[in-house]
Parts: structure tokens; C-alpha cells; sequence
């Protein structure tokens, strides 16, 4: 019970810490945009911020829907429909939807990147 109740407070404050990290992160992204004007920040925001959010939010939707999937419920949602039918297994549509999470938050953080280093390059060009 000791064992338990040590690793339920450990995984109470590492949540916490991942809490206080991200709103230190938009506080310190906000300040620069402010300070800056720079799109490049907002997106940066999107990026490390708002999207790890939402990732999350539909891996909770993606897991109910697996769930009932695997315990022979009527799943009536794209591309939930294709395991129902038997195209693909659990374990593929499982990998796509984490492939594809990945790769919009590699997306928006390219964006970011490219808008600060655009910012950059065209503040470090001499007037003339």
C-alpha cells in the first residue's frame, strides 16, 4: 500500500511539473511575441503547447473507440470502420493514428522553424 501510494504521488507531481513546465513555456513564447511581433512564436506556441493538448484529447477519444472495437461494439466512425470490416487489424490503425499525430506536430514545428528563421535572416540583412 506504502509502494502504491509513493508512485501515485510521484505521478501527482510529475503531472503537476508537465503542467507548470507548459504554462511556463506559453508565458515565455507570449512575451516574445509580444516583444517581437514574430508569427513564428505563435506558431512555436502551437507547436510545443496547444498541440501536445489535443494530441492527447484524441488519443483519449481513440482509445474509447479502440475499446469498444475490441470488445465487438459497433464503432460507425472512419477509419474505426476499416478494423469493424477487417481491412486493417487494431494494431495498424493503432500505429497510423500515432504516425499521423507525430507528423502534424512535426509539421507545425517545421512552420515554426521556418517563420523564425526567415524573421532572423531578414533582421540580420543590412539596410540599404
Amino acid at each position: 500500500m506504502i509502494g502504491f501510494l509513493t508512485a501515485h504521488m510521484i505521478l501527482n507531481i510529475l503531472l503537476a511539473s508537465a503542467l507548470v513546465l507548459h504554462v511556463a513555456i506559453a508565458g515565455i513564447l507570449l512575451r516574445q511575441y509580444l516583444r517581437t511581433r514574430d508569427i513564428g512564436f505563435v506558431w512555436l506556441g502551437v507547436a510545443v503547447v496547444v498541440w501536445p493538448g489535443v494530441s492527447r484529447l484524441l488519443e483519449a477519444g481513440e482509445k474509447v473507440f479502440i475499446d469498444r472495437l475490441i470488445n465487438h461494439q459497433s464503432v460507425e466512425f472512419y477509419p474505426f470502420t476499416l478494423v469493424a470490416s477487417g481491412q486493417v487489424t487494431v494494431g495498424s490503425l493503432i500505429t497510423s493514428l500515432a504516425v499521423f499525430q507525430q507528423t502534424v506536430g512535426i509539421f507545425l514545428l517545421l512552420v515554426a522553424v521556418l517563420y523564425l528563421s526567415r524573421a532572423k535572416a531578414q533582421t540580420a540583412q543590412p539596410a540599404g
